[in-house]
């Protein structure tokens, strides 16, 4: 079957006109970036870390320093551990002679640290990117009949968002 001239550009005048009846007169284009979630702390050791004083004890010494970095706008909060509940013990005889100590984070109260963790900061919001160092200090009970030896226990700090 053979189409006319006439007839073929009457066809195609048809669907032109159906194509334009079909555009919109708007159109939408979503744009997006994402921001990845920073939630970082550096722990940096002091020499008063490893030189603690176990016969005379000490207090309020300043053993390290903590740089907590975020960016989570419902805040986060930092925890420390101990693996001795907050105590010094004798590396040799460690049931026998072991003293106590309790931990200062960021200026806040004294606290013994627990192997479960206890809270010492909290910071509720954020408004963007913040970086904030805290101190940590310790002080220790005098244990002045400690036998010679190396006492210690290991913190853990960390930090959870909100």
């Amino acid at each position: 079957m053979k189409i006319s001239k006439k007839t073929a550009l009457a066809l195609l005048s048809t669907l032109a006109v159906s194509t334009s009846a079909l555009a919109a007169t708007t159109g939408t284009l979503l744009l997006q970036g994402e921001v990845q979630q920073v939630l970082d702390l550096v722990v940096t050791a002091q020499p008063a870390a490893t030189t603690l004083n176990i016969t005379a004890g000490q207090a309020s010494t300043k053993v390290a320093t903590a740089t907590e970095t975020s960016n989570i706008l419902t805040g986060y909060k930092i925890k420390i551990s101990s693996t001795t509940n907050g105590e010094l013990r004798h590396t040799v005889q460690p049931a026998n002679h072991k003293t106590t100590y309790k931990v200062s984070y960021d200026g806040g109260a004294e606290v013994t640290p627990t192997v479960a963790g206890v809270e010492v900061k909290n910071v509720n919001a954020l408004s963007g990117l913040t970086t904030d160092t805290s101190d940590i200090n310790v002080s220790v009970v005098a244990l002045s009949n400690a036998p010679a030896g190396i006492y210690q226990d290991t913190l853990t700090v960390t930090i959870e968002a909100n």
